[in-house]
């Protein structure tokens, strides 16, 4: 028998009462992006909280008529759980923070008050910019790009660099499993293959210029005109407006095949580029 260790990408979600208005923010992302938690562990942080096992108990119910799955409670001592619920859950480190370059400066302009889809996304979520790895810092929203190394005895794990011009940002080396490219105010174009267990989040279109494996989620801010792009379609999930597919459901003549995939009709068509 063999025991082995595997890192992976969590997102950390910090409830904040008034937890109905908490639940609104989810649902909004929710809303625009169905796909957002879709197969993604969740670990619930709620430490500091004080809150009652009941009230968490109504929390993880809320979260799962959502299809919001908890793996596990971050904060709350295992002898407190009831039967059922999550196991007690702590540690993890956290990993590398994937920003975009903004020169303009909109990204001050943005954190002195104005809003888009996916900060409030990101607020919804309550992960405080944080996924876990397990305990990871996912892209921010703010519409810079930087890469931080994470901290666990020394490990580092960097993000892709880039450059921006104007609304488009262009990743110039290949997204690995584990990173996340969130960028809602323009398109997104990689130089290079998206692995699986990536993502890249646009509120345009994207473009791969190598194989797509991870997931794709266009037109985030509401565009229905936003496509995706790519070199060889091998993606884990797909999504344009909210509107989704997973592997599953792709047209099987185009796997391997470069490919592109736009909104029409409330459906998502898939086409091959020749």
């Amino acid at each position: 028998m063999k025991f082995k260790g595997k890192s992976f990408i969590a997102i950390v979600l910090t409830p904040e009462p008034p937890f109905p208005d908490w639940f609104k923010e989810i649902d909004r992302i929710i809303a625009r992006s169905p796909g957002f938690f879709i197969d993604r562990p969740i670990i619930l942080d709620v430490r500091g909280s004080k809150i009652p096992i009941d009230e968490l108990e109504d929390l993880l119910a809320g979260l799962g008529e959502r299809s919001v799955r908890v793996m596990g409670i971050d904060g709350v001592a295992g002898t407190r759980l009831k039967p059922g619920m999550p196991p007690s859950f702590s540690g993890g480190r956290l990993a590398s923070d994937v920003d975009v370059p903004d020169p303009s400066g909109e990204a001050n302009k943005k954190s002195n008050g104005a809003s888009d889809p996916l900060q409030e996304g990101k607020t919804a979520a309550r992960s405080n910019g944080k996924s876990a790895n397990s305990g990871s810092e996912t892209a921010k929203t703010n519409g810079q790009y930087r890469s931080d190394g994470g901290e666990a005895g020394g490990d580092t794990l960097s993000g892709p660099t880039g450059f921006a011009d104007g609304a488009s940002i262009v990743i110039t080396e290949p997204v690995r499993s584990g990173q996340s490219i969130l960028h809602p105010d323009g398109d997104v174009t990689v130089i290079g293959s998206v692995s699986s267990g990536a993502e890249i989040i646009a509120g345009g279109s994207i473009h791969v210029y190598g194989a797509l494996r991870g997931r794709a989620l266009a037109g985030v801010s509401g565009k229905d005109n936003a496509r995706i792009f790519c070199s060889k379609l091998d993606a884990e999930l797909v999504s344009i407006n909210g509107l989704y597919k997973v592997a599953d459901d792709f047209d099987g003549t185009l796997l391997n095949a470069p490919a592109q995939i736009r909104f029409e009709n409330e459906t998502l068509v898939f086409e091959e580029l020749t």
